[in-house]
C-alpha cells in the first residue's frame, strides 16, 4: 500500500508580530499624566479645604495691655527705684514724689480740725447755760405779753370814761405810757431770746462744720499717700527716659508698664475668612522667634471696624471720587484678638511676629 506523500513545509515561515514599545510608552505617559492631574486636583482641594475651614495668617503680632504710670499729685521725684525694662511685682515702689508740701497740708488740716473740736467743746460746756437763757427769755416774753395785754385793757377801759368825767387825762396818759413800756419790754425780751437761740445755733453750726474738717484731713492724708507710686500689677517697665529729680505732673504719665499677666496675638485675617470662625474658637499660635513651639489660644473677639484707605473726603461739601481703575481688588483684613492660654514669659514680647491658625 502506498504511503501518503507529506505536504512540504514552506520555505520561509513568517515570524509572530512583536509588541510596539512606543505605543506602550504613550499609554503609560497618558495614565501617569491623568493620575498626576487627579492627584493635583485632590491635593489642591484638600489644601483649599484646610485653608477655608482653618484659616491661617502670618500677619500677626504678640501684644499685651500697657498702662501709663501716672501720678495723682505733682512734685519733684526724689526717689526712682526702677530702670527701663525692669520686671516689677505688684506693690513694688516705682518712684516717690517729694512729700514736704503734702505734709504741711496735712498738718494744717489737722490743726484746723483740732481748733474746731476745741470750739465745739467750749460750746458744749456752755450749752446748758444757753438753754437756761433761752427758757428764761421765753418766760420773760410771756410775762411781757401778759403785762402788755393788761396795760392795753386798762387803756381801753379808761378812754371811754374820759369824756364822761369818770377818768382824768392823767390816768389815760399813764395807761398809754404803760402800754409803751410793756411793748419795749417785750421787744427787749424777744431780743434776748434771739441772742440765746443764736448761741445755740452757733454750736450746731460748729458741729456741722466738723465733717468738712475731717474730710480735709482725710484728703491731705490721701494726697500724701499718693506721693509713693507702686506697681498695680506684675509687669515690665518700658519707655523710662527720666532720672531722679524730674518734675512729675499730676495726670501726666512718667513711663509705661507692660502687663505680664495676659498675652494676646492680634491676627489680621481677610474678610472672606472670618466667616469660618467665631468668638471662642480655638487657635494655634507660633512665634517667629520660636517656630518649633506651639501655643494654644482662644479667639477673644473679631474686629468690627477698620479705617478704609479709599475713604471719600466730604470736607469740601461734595464727594471727591478719584478716577482710578483697580484691576485687582485686595481683600480687607480685620484684626482678630486671640488670648494665649499658655504664654512663655521668656519668649513673648510685645510686637513679636507670629503666625495664627484657627482650629
Amino acid at each position: 500500500m502506498d504511503e501518503p506523500t507529506p505536504t512540504p513545509a514552506p520555505a520561509n515561515p513568517s515570524p509572530a508580530p512583536l509588541p510596539d514599545p512606543e505605543r506602550y510608552r504613550k499609554i503609560a505617559g497618558r495614565l501617569i499624566s491623568v493620575a498626576a492631574l487627579v492627584g493635583v486636583v485632590i491635593l489642591v482641594s484638600w489644601v483649599w479645604e484646610i485653608i477655608e475651614q482653618h484659616p491661617r495668617t502670618d500677619d500677626a503680632f504678640a501684644t499685651a495691655n500697657v498702662i501709663g504710670v501716672t501720678p495723682r499729685v505733682h512734685g519733684p521725684i526724689i526717689r526712682l527705684n526702677v530702670q527701663d525694662n525692669q520686671e516689677v511685682k505688684v506693690g513694688d515702689l516705682l518712684f516717690e514724689i517729694d512729700p514736704a508740701d503734702y505734709e504741711v497740708q496735712r498738718q494744717n488740716a489737722e490743726a484746723a480740725l483740732a481748733a474746731l473740736d476745741q470750739q465745739i467743746e467750749v460750746g458744749k460746756s456752755q450749752d446748758e447755760t444757753l438753754k437756761f437763757q433761752v427758757k428764761a427769755a421765753e418766760a420773760g416774753i410771756a410775762e411781757c405779753r401778759a403785762q402788755q395785754k393788761q396795760a392795753r385793757d386798762t387803756l381801753d377801759r379808761l378812754k371811754p370814761l374820759l369824756p364822761k368825767g369818770f377818768a382824768t387825762a392823767d390816768d389815760v396818759d399813764k395807761a398809754e405810757t404803760a402800754v409803751k413800756v410793756t411793748e419795749a419790754s417785750l421787744a427787749a425780751a424777744e431780743q434776748r431770746l434771739n441772742q440765746a437761740r443764736a448761741s445755740l445755733s452757733n454750736l450746731a453750726t460748729l458741729q456741722a462744720q466738723r465733717g468738712g474738717a475731717v474730710a480735709a484731713v482725710n484728703l491731705a492724708n490721701l494726697e500724701l499717700s499718693y506721693c509713693k507710686v507702686v506697681a498695680p500689677f506684675p509687669g515690665k517697665v518700658i519707655n523710662l527716659n527720666i532720672s531722679g529729680g524730674a518734675y512729675a505732673s499730676a495726670g501726666v504719665p512718667v513711663f509705661s508698664l507692660l502687663d505680664l499677666r495676659h498675652w494676646y496675638v492680634i491676627a489680621n485675617f481677610r474678610e472672606g475668612e472670618i466667616r469660618h470662625f467665631a468668638t471662642g474658637s480655638n487657635a494655634e499660635v507660633y512665634l517667629l522667634s520660636a517656630p518649633g513651639k506651639r501655643f494654644a489660644g482662644r479667639v477673644q473677639g473679631i474686629g468690627w471696624a477698620v479705617a478704609p484707605k479709599d475713604e471719600i473726603d466730604l470736607t469740601r461739601g461734595v464727594p471727591a471720587v478719584p478716577r482710578e481703575l483697580n484691576w485687582v481688588h485686595i481683600a480687607q483684613r480685620f484684626p482678630v484678638r486671640i488670648y494665649i492660654e499658655n504664654p512663655d514669659p521668656d519668649l513673648f514680647r510685645m510686637g513679636a511676629s507670629a503666625v495664627a491658625i484657627i482650629k
